[in-house]
């Protein structure tokens, strides 16, 4: 039994040992392999006056202050990209206290050095003309200085880290700027990203580098570098939803549609990943409640606003869910939901806040009190309240204001037409661009008020061949023939608008009534039936459902 005992606890030993031998292996290949991967930022002790360091003012109390000025910069920066997307992350910084002789960490540290990724920062302070002068230097960059008083320390070390921020992280640095409107600084540094980074980062500098040219009212050059972002990588998400934006500011409904529908491929192919969770929501709620509304979806499209509303706010998501779903309610002939929804706001609050850069769901912008009246038909009340909010100043400045006149000059045009002042209607209309959805459609409508249904058929001929897969400029088509005493036409286009848009119920009505002056009301029933699960609080549908 004693040599059995003994045989046993030898195999126990021998046990212990290989496992402690495999622990100390894998911890060696632990440690290598977190050195491998560490891109991390090392601030090094700064070289200071011996003055300095007698006081206090150490190397390590300055790369200290350092510190505090990147966490404090980094921490500000919102930005939609997820820290995972960036090739050289730059999450951790820490300061770097060189330890006498050899330790553990110093082993690590040569490690990192050798197989990993990480930069260091090293700097001087020295004394100079002007007080003393701060040296930074950022590895694989050359040194910048800075120089003012002693008692400017704290604003010399902000500007080391700035510039440590734009040498190492340019793109977030590009965010930063934008954020603050320091856009002529922003446009130097995107634009050296975009022309000469990496090709990971391209498409995220041409996305955000829209907005420097956006800031100059420049809306063509805004647009090319969205497009660049997304062919660069069709995969990125805020490049596609960028686009859409971009798009949508022109008039260019189908190529918003088509965008749409890429940034939701470009979430389910990964593309969602590469973006903060809180963005990533609101984006994939943007791309569907802007493809509900471009194809007459309302009741999908506030759906979506609703589930944002639900979720937590990302950059005046919650404001502009509101209003939004305001909006669509009215499209959906529902009122009294509209008001509701829209609470407190007015559109003249609305539209200075529609020129901030910031903010998502602004792709189809619109004016929600404007849109209750319109559904009332009630339309000197809407052309009041369009030109009391156009009077006020936005905060955007004069480039967002042209932006936003492109989707609000062509209502007020048809406002005034509506009401009557023709002239006014055809001045307000002509200050807008012939490559714009709206404008070719409410050209249309403004000439079939004047009931000259050759210029309106013209118009609506040209905005339907400008965006065909958007169902609106067919159902206002067939209701000027329809107007005009040409139910046979109406009754196509308003066919087609359904094709289009099959879950929008203006065509289905329309062509309801078609059906009635056609004297075929048992067809009528069907499509009023229709309409009405897609606008079922609709007032002129239940009349006419009645009718037929």
């Amino acid at each position: 039994r004693w040599r059995r005992f003994n045989d046993q606890m030898k195999g126990a030993m021998q046990i212990m040992l290989v496992l402690i031998g495999a622990l100390f292996v894998f911890g060696i290949g632990a440690a290598l392999w977190s050195a491998a991967h560490d891109d991390g930022v090392v601030i090094e002790a700064f070289n200071v006056p011996p003055d300095m360091s007698a006081r206090g003012l150490t190397g390590s109390v300055v790369s200290s202050l350092l510190l505090d000025k990147l966490t404090a910069l980094q921490s500000n920066i919102d930005s939609a990209r997820a820290p995972s997307s960036y090739s050289s992350k730059g999450d951790d910084i820490k300061v770097l206290i060189p330890d006498t002789g050899i330790s553990i960490s110093e082993a690590y540290r040569y490690l990192s050095g050798w197989l990993g990724h990480q930069t260091h920062i090293s700097g001087d302070v020295y004394r100079s003309a002007r007080g003393i002068t701060v040296v930074v230097r950022a590895s694989g960059h050359p040194g910048t200085s800075f120089e003012g008083g002693e008692e400017k320390l704290g604003d010399l070390m902000e500007h080391a880290a700035e510039s440590v921020y734009r040498q190492t992280q340019p793109f977030r640095y590009g965010v930063h700027l934008l954020n603050y409107g320091r856009f002529a600084e922003a446009d130097e540094v995107l634009s050296d990203l975009a022309n000469n980074g990496p090709p990971s980062e391209k498409p995220w500098a041409y996305s955000i580098w829209m907005y420097t040219a956006l800031n100059n009212g420049d809306l063509a050059t805004a647009i090319a570098r969205a497009h660049t972002a997304a062919a660069l990588d069709p995969h990125n998400l805020l490049a596609q939803m960028n686009a859409s934006q971009g798009e949508a500011l022109a008039g260019h409904d189908e190529q918003v549609l088509a965008y749409d529908h890429a940034a939701k491929a470009a979430s389910a192919a990964g593309g969602g990943e590469q973006v903060r969770p809180a963005a990533r929501l609101s984006m994939e709620h943007e791309a569907d409640s802007n493809i509900a509304e471009e194809t007459g979806d309302f009741a999908a499209a506030v759906a979506q606003y609703d589930k944002q509303l639900a979720e937590p706010d990302f950059t005046g998501s919650h404001w502009t869910a509101t209003y939004m779903k305001s909006v669509d309610l009215a499209y959906q002939h529902d009122v009294s939901a509209s008001r509701h929804a829209l609470g407190a706001y007015t559109d003249a609050q609305i539209f200075p806040l529609s020129g901030l850069m910031a903010g998502w769901n602004q792709t189809n912008f619109d004016f929600p009190q404007f849109r209750q009246c319109a559904a009332l038909g009630d339309w000197a009340s809407a052309r009041r309240d369009l030109a009391q909010s156009l009077a006020v100043k936005e905060a955007g400045g004069v480039a967002a204001r042209a932006n936003v006149h492109r989707q609000s000059w062509p209502w007020l045009a048809l406002a005034m037409a509506k009401t009557g002042d023709i002239g006014a209607a055809w001045m307000q209309i002509g200050k807008t661009p012939l490559d714009c959805y709206l404008c070719l459609r409410l050209r249309g409508e403004i000439a079939a008020t004047q009931k000259n249904w050759n210029g309106a058929q013209y118009w609506f001929a040209r905005a339907t061949a400008f965006a065909p897969s958007i169902p609106f400029g067919y159902s206002e088509w067939g209701a000027m023939l329809m107007a005009k005493g040409d139910l046979v036409g109406a009754i196509t286009r308003f066919e087609i608008a359904h094709t289009k848009g099959p879950r929008f119920a203006d065509p289905l009505e329309m062509w309801g009534e078609a059906l009635i002056a056609k004297n075929r009301s048992d067809l009528a029933v069907a499509k009023f039936e229709g309409a009405n699960r897609y606008a079922p609080h609709w007032k002129r549908l239940h009349q006419k459902w009645g009718e037929a």
